[in-house]
């Protein structure tokens, strides 16, 4: 019997490249398959968070439109920014020009704004004392905070020897207006952030003035200036939580 001729032989080299390869083709499988599940791990995360995000946003706009609804049907005006989440209560039924104390206007404006804070955030939040009422939807959002916020218009203020400039006025308008409302209903003090069980638990309110720097409406015009002269009422949901650890 003949012997094959060694030049036909495949060569033990040749087997040994052979072989490597395809382990190399193996591994490459291997690790595209794992990327690609990890790819689709973090998109579906990243669906569950929008998904969380946008529920967070129609919670808010819920929120705002019953507070609004309960202004407008006791004949306060208000404009409410959905997109946003403010509430914009108008200079004109708050302040006087250059002023920071409220007319009695404004003082009943914010005693009816007072009401409808207590009404309608006890299914929203949390308080220090007392836990959501049984009649409240079990909602998977809460407010993490309101932004108390003075605007004025770019019109250079005087100083009176108490507020020197546009800061101090919008600030002290924004303290003002949160005083009154505490002021008629103390127990909006106890609207937190959080469970009081929850060591970051912090109170809801918070107030900030911006003077002329944040205008709605760009025009130097009077009517203008009057649209910019304003309190905004900002409505800040809290983020989701990421899920503990095992």
């Amino acid at each position: 019997m003949s012997e094959v001729p060694s030049s036909l032989k495949p060569s033990w080299t040749e087997a040994s490249e052979e072989s490597y390869y395809v382990s190399i083709s193996d591994m490459l499988i291997g690790l595209l398959f794992l990327f690609i599940i990890m790819l689709m791990y973090v998109a579906l995360q990243l669906r569950e968070t929008t998904d969380v995000l946008k529920t967070s946003e129609q919670t808010r706009t819920e929120l705002l439109q019953k507070i609004s609804t309960y202004l407008t049907e006791r004949n306060v005006a208000a404009e409410a920014d959905f997109e946003a989440g403010v509430l914009r209560l108008p200079d004109e039924i708050l302040f006087e020009k250059g002023r920071d104390d409220p007319k009695a206007e404004g003082v009943r404006a914010l005693r009816v704004l007072a009401d409808a804070f207590e009404q309608h955030l006890p299914c929203y939040t949390y308080r220090r004392s007392s836990s959501r009422p049984s009649e409240c939807a079990n909602e998977a959002h809460n407010v993490e905070a309101i932004f108390i916020e003075g605007h004025t218009d770019s019109d250079r203020f005087t100083s009176n020897g108490r507020l020197r400039d546009n800061w101090d006025l919008s600030a002290a308008r924004a303290s003002n207006t949160f005083r009154i409302l505490d002021g008629y209903k103390p127990t909006l003090g106890d609207f937190l952030s959080d469970a009081p069980s929850d060591p970051e638990a912090s109170a809801l309110f918070s107030i900030a003035g911006y003077a002329d720097e944040r205008p709605v409406d760009p025009g130097s015009d009077e009517l203008a200036k009057s649209r910019n002269r304003r309190i905004d009422i900002r409505i800040v949901m809290a983020s989701p939580k990421a899920p503990d650890a095992d």
